[in-house]
């Protein structure tokens, strides 16, 4: 694994990782209580900017292994 792969992927866990401050309020959005406050708004932007990120990521390695796999 290269640097600039090792840096990815370590920005990538650090990522997920702060989430679980924010467990019990993505527990509830995930049980439908959703009180449309401007938190709970913020909260849903950022799981939508992370999953974002993720696909990219994905998308990322896939385009990786592709070209790795061609070589």
């Amino acid at each position: 694994m290269d640097p600039d792969q090792m840096q990815a992927l370590a920005a990538r866990d650090q990522l997920w990782a702060s989430l679980r401050r924010l467990k019990p309020e993505i527990d509830r959005l995930a049980g439908g209580q959703f009180d449309g406050s401007e938190n709970d708004r913020q909260i849903v932007r950022l799981l939508a900017r992370i999953v974002s990120a993720e696909l990219g990521f994905r998308a990322e390695d896939a385009e990786q292994s592709s070209a790795q796999g061609s070589e």
